[in-house]
């Protein structure tokens, strides 16, 4: 098992064993912290407390302090360490008093318990599964199968989840019988009482304040904990950079990195050589203003296969986020300069980002106010803008029965109505409704406006089982660590206190544009948002097209009845011949049916 993860800790690696207890704990090491001492799995001083980490604790120089005045030594300058003797203070609450992305494990011999915590919102993995009371658990679901011999059947629910979403939601996974540790969750598990026991230890706020609070004091309490938090995050023995893409959430990031730093900051950034989308020159401006030490990438065409094919199986479970191949060209470009990056993830989902957050309030107005118009408005836009993407985005906005099902349609590309057509036999039984797929509604109660209902399921599932995974696979493939000022808790809890009516202003973000125009008057705080996008809808038209007819056409996605040959061929032909883009359809077929080759026959019984 801890072989299958040395990307994830190239630099070390160790294994704790309580030959009593018939427990083991491994651990890799990308060594960031207390280079030379910090050595995993790590002890108390008297040996019966051990912990394994992966990821950062950022507060951990306060946190040592405090717990020195109570008593306690320490023996290294790692931030692991911090978890055996704050386990030793404060037991299972010692998830309150960290602030960090992390997966850890702590064993109490004495007690013979084991306790398992991820992160608030799922920075970093944490996979289980419990079979005849036995835990086994890993940061990836490869390395887990390999430590747990017998059956690993695919679950059909997730994959048909995994193609209207382009990822497979919590806690659930690809496998029917493993299973994600939620966000904000710990699990306890005894060898004396087995059974996994699981405890959420964090929870968002319901709902945001209302309006009337003074803005100006909102910008400077941004502003501040913005800069506390990047501060601790640029806490590292190693080289360290930022991603930057020219828009609001990463160049101010970068900005007060480079107030910050005793040296010349390191700014990276991605670029394509197809396609009308490309990141290249508003990151070169933004990093001439910084007077960064700017560093670019560019993907090209004819690298894109052989990227795509390396990175997709390599992957635990399938994931279709077009931007996943892209990020991985750039952290594996970072990885040539620095050892860990700062990047902007959570950004829209704190401080509402989305376009389709505005799209969500309109419709919402239009439902309550107005039901038969909001169908009248709805036929006629689909009616003027045809079958476009966009107009299926808004048809599907102001049709949808719940806000749920509204906001995940904006994403879905007309994939679930697709599954008739495009589903073989093996999915078509096992076909959920959208409101089966993406939970129940959240309008009702304090959540109250659409927007916060949506605001809170995408900081539920969307940050953790899309964007952060994305960034997660990503940047660790290349043993890149990327961390993420805005998810810092304090920060998290401000936004959530901030009224929706203030966040949406200027389109969205309100408060990071207000505080970037601040820190850089005239530059990119009031640019509109763009998604890190890439020039799919090409390299599927060329570079990609043989991966198509391998993996599509010809693989075990249509060859074992997960997917119909018929309707894949005739989509994948108008898509090469240009008349339709089924950019939304294939791409996430195309993941599927590279991944599934990757696993070999055995494992896709």
């Amino acid at each position: 098992m801890n072989a299958l993860l040395r990307h994830r800790g190239p630099d070390d690696e160790g294994v704790y064993l309580d030959g009593r207890a018939g427990v083991g704990i491994a651990a890799r090491r990308l060594s960031v912290i207390d280079v030379e001492g910090g050595h995993q799995p790590l002890a108390n001083e008297d040996g019966t407390v051990w912990a394994a980490l992966n990821g950062e604790i950022y507060n951990h120089p306060d946190l040592r302090e405090r717990l020195r005045a109570e008593g306690h030594i320490f023996a290294t300058g790692t931030d692991t360490e911090i978890l055996v003797h704050a386990y030793e203070q404060y037991g299972e609450d010692l998830v309150h008093h960290l602030d960090g992305m992390f997966a850890f494990a702590v064993w109490d011999a004495p007690r013979r318990r084991l306790l398992v915590v991820r992160d608030r919102f799922g920075e970093k993995p944490l996979y289980y599964t419990d079979r005849g009371g036995a835990l086994t658990f890993a940061s990836e679901l490869t390395a887990l199968r390999s430590g747990v011999p017998g059956s690993w059947e695919l679950d059909p629910t997730a994959i048909d989840a995994f193609f209207v979403l382009g990822y497979i939601p919590g806690p659930g996974t690809v496998f029917s019988n493993a299973w994600q540790l939620p966000p904000g969750h710990l699990l306890i598990w005894d060898v004396d009482h087995p059974g996994v026991r699981l405890r959420r230890y964090w929870t968002p706020p319901v709902s945001h304040a209302e309006g009337g609070v003074p803005v100006a004091g909102l910008v400077s309490e941004t502003r501040r904990l913005l800069e506390r938090s990047v501060a601790a995050r640029m806490i590292a023995d190693v080289p360290l950079g930022v991603l930057l893409s020219g828009g609001v959430d990463s160049t101010l990031v970068a900005a007060i990195a480079a107030a910050a730093s005793s040296r010349r900051l390191k700014t990276f950034t991605v670029g394509y050589d197809t396609g009308a989308v490309n990141e290249l020159e508003p990151a070169r401006r933004a990093a001439a203003a910084l007077g960064s030490d700017h560093h670019q990438v560019v993907l090209r065409s004819s690298d894109v296969a052989a990227r795509v094919s390396r990175v997709i199986a390599a992957l635990d479970q399938p994931l279709a986020d077009e931007a996943l191949v892209a990020m991985h060209a750039l952290a594996e470009f970072a990885r040539q300069e620095v050892t860990v990056v700062i990047g902007g993830e959570g950004a829209d989902e704190l401080f509402c980002g989305y376009p389709r957050y505005t799209w969500l309030s309109r419709a919402e107005r239009l439902h309550r106010v107005a039901p038969r118009r909001a169908l009248a408005v709805a036929s006629r836009a689909a009616s003027a803008l045809g079958d476009s993407r966009r107009a299926r985005r808004l048809r599907d906005l102001l049709t949808a029965q719940s806000t749920a099902v509204r906001s995940a349609s904006w994403v879905t590309a007309g994939r679930p109505e697709a599954r008739d057509h495009v589903y073989g036999p093996r999915l078509h039984a096992d076909m959920a409704t959208m409101e089966g797929i993406v939970g129940p509604a959240q309008e009702n109660g304090a959540c109250g406006r659409a927007v916060a209902a949506a605001m809170r399921r995408d900081q539920e599932v969307w940050l953790p089982d899309d964007v952060l995974m994305k960034a997660d696979r990503a940047s660790m493939q290349v043993s890149l660590e990327l961390r993420t000022p805005y998810l810092e808790r304090d920060l998290a809890a401000f936004a959530y206190s901030v009224p929706i009516d203030v966040h949406r202003r200027g389109g969205g973000k309100y408060l990071l544009r207000e505080t970037l125009a601040q820190l850089m008057p005239g530059t990119v705080s009031h640019r509109r948002k763009v998604a890190f996008r890439t020039p799919t809808v090409d390299w599927l038209r060329g570079p990609l097209k043989p991966l198509l007819e391998e993996h599509v056409l010809h693989g075990a996605l249509t060859g074992e009845g997960w997917f119909d040959l018929a309707a894949l061929t005739g989509l994948a032909r108008q898509h090469w011949d240009g008349q339709e883009d089924h950019t939304g359809v294939l791409w996430p077929a195309l993941t599927l049916g590279l991944w599934l080759d990757s696993l070999g026959s055995a494992a896709r019984a």
